[in-house]
């Protein structure tokens, strides 16, 4: 592939002829491996910290969500969405996403006094200061995914996960936090692991080397993605609400229980939604006539989605204390029913991303903030109301919340593209019905592995809530299975 060079000369440089099935395949391979890895360094790690220490994490890792909201927002869906791309723009963006860089991590140094005192914890303003090299690498990051992503170049940002990942983690968290570090090693390990991801990334997009600072690419980005941004922020402002509530109210060790429940959920979002997500938004982008094309590469992505994070959500429900047990361990018991009541709400957690994608492939930027602002308000006055009841009252707020931002999603996404109203509610009854057929087994087969050990009784339904998944799915009629998630599965079948 040639990248840029092409486009120096005037060129355009086309998107590739990448499926989305296949861009997601690679997308999600990728982080299936990153999932695995993640998942063993997190029982290792979740065996020598504290609650208490991630919960020091949780003010710095907002931190940095930050700077990917802002850069994200603006410059990386600027790069996706922009017409023409040449080299010239690409410098354009990169030097303006440095210089904002600079001054979002020179703003945080400045006010991280500030943000210590609202966390009453004692040295945050050390970790913040050390964690805006993130955000200075983040910057660079998301220019060069944007252009990878323009040209459908999944395989390349798999890649370049897979390396760094295990880098920051394997090589530098594990280590340390073995060796008493606390909070640092997670701090430490986030570095290393974006510094090898952006360097690796900006290698295969050929980012230039020279950059440029244009004032009038500012007003230009303001003009055309400055909703964008703010959709962003807003986003990040909702999901940090909550933990700012729990983090301001409950202490270290709630804050804790609370980022590791919610972390196990983001596991399986950004498995799955979150390369969904990055496959579907250039797709939509390109199909903005808004015809038939657009409304069955909807309707077909919600038909396998919906169903498949309905019956992972339920099943993370009904092993949730063997999920907390293995990945995080006894002294992480306290976490069980947060881990079932955001797992509850996988289905929206996911399912959005389908809806959004549309929205913000077709640029109703303006609609979308407008949401993420009803998505805001009600994260955050459930979090107040609900914070009395401690961390488990955070998280039902929170699922309550993800719930009606889905409802308001998926609704919108559906009249834009004139979409099968009849369709879309049989998609998520289907759904809905295999969820509460598994339910039902898993309870009339508990009944006869009640006397085995914990341990033992527990792999035993695991397996046997398996093989009754794949029993319906491979056998069911129609009118419970779609017939496009059912095709799916036997293409996917015969390719193993």
């Amino acid at each position: 592939m040639a990248g840029l060079e092409a486009a120096a000369a005037g060129g355009v440089r086309r998107p590739g002829r990448q499926s989305a099935a296949g861009g997601l395949a690679w997308l999600v391979a990728g982080r299936s491996s990153n999932i695995a890895l993640s998942i063993v360094t997190t029982a290792i790690l979740s065996r020598f910290l504290t609650p208490q220490q991630f919960g020091q994490l949780v003010p710095v890792m907002i931190v940095i969500s930050l700077s990917m909201a802002v850069f994200d927002g603006t410059f990386g869906v600027g790069i996706i969405r922009s017409p023409k791309l040449d080299r010239e723009r690409v410098r354009i963006a990169l030097g303006n996403c440095l210089l904002v860089a600079v001054i979002l991590a020179g703003a945080l140094v400045a006010t991280s006094p500030l943000i210590e005192r609202f966390f009453h914890f004692d040295r945050l303003a050390e970790l913040i200061a050390a964690a805006t090299s993130v955000i200075l690498l983040r910057a660079v990051f998301v220019i060069a995914c944007a252009v990878l992503q323009r040209e459908r170049r999944y395989k390349a940002i798999s890649l370049a996960s897979l390396v760094a990942a295990p880098c920051g983690s394997l090589l530098v968290s594990v280590p340390l936090a073995i060796s008493g570090c606390g909070a640092w090693s997670l701090l430490l390990g986030t570095i290393a692991m974006s510094a090898v991801e952006t360097a690796i990334v900006s290698r295969k997009a050929r980012l230039p080397w020279r950059v440029t600072i244009s004032r009038a690419g500012l007003s230009e980005l303001g003009a055309t993605e400055g909703f964008f941004a703010l959709n962003q922020l807003l986003n990040w402002a909702a999901l940090s609400s909550t933990s700012l509530v729990a983090g301001h109210f409950l202490g270290l060790a709630q804050l804790g229980y609370y980022s590791r429940s919610w972390r196990l959920l983001d596991i399986a979002v950004s498995a799955t939604s979150g390369p969904m997500q990055r496959v579907l938004v250039p797709i939509f982008a390109g199909l903005q006539d808004g015809g038939s094309a657009a409304r069955a590469t909807f309707e077909r992505a919600l038909a396998v989605a919906v169903p498949v994070f309905a019956v992972t959500g339920t099943f993370a429900c009904l092993h949730a204390e063997a999920i907390v047990r293995a990945l995080l361990g006894k002294q992480w018991l306290a976490a069980i029913p947060l881990v079932q009541i955001l797992f509850s709400a996988l289905v929206a957690r996911c399912g959005y991303k389908v809806s959004e994608s549309v929205l913000v492939g077709f640029g109703r930027a303006r609609s979308a903030a407008l949401r993420q602002f009803v998505y805001l308000v009600a994260l955050a006055s459930g979090a107040l109301i609900a914070v009395r009841w401690q961390s488990a009252g955070v998280a039902l707020s929170t699922s309550i919340a993800v719930w009606l931002f889905y409802a308001l999603s998926l609704g919108q996404a559906v009249r834009l593209l004139h979409a099968s109203l009849s369709r879309t509610i049989m998609i998520h009854a289907r759904a809905a019905a295999l969820a509460g057929g598994l339910l039902l087994f898993h309870v009339l087969a508990a009944v006869a592995v009640a006397r085995l050990s914990y341990w033992s009784g527990e792999m035993v339904m695991a397996i046997a809530d398996a093989l009754f998944l794949g029993f319906v799915l491979f056998t069911a009629p129609s009118w419970l299975v779609d017939s496009v998630l059912r095709a799916m599965i036997r293409q996917r079948g015969r390719a193993i």
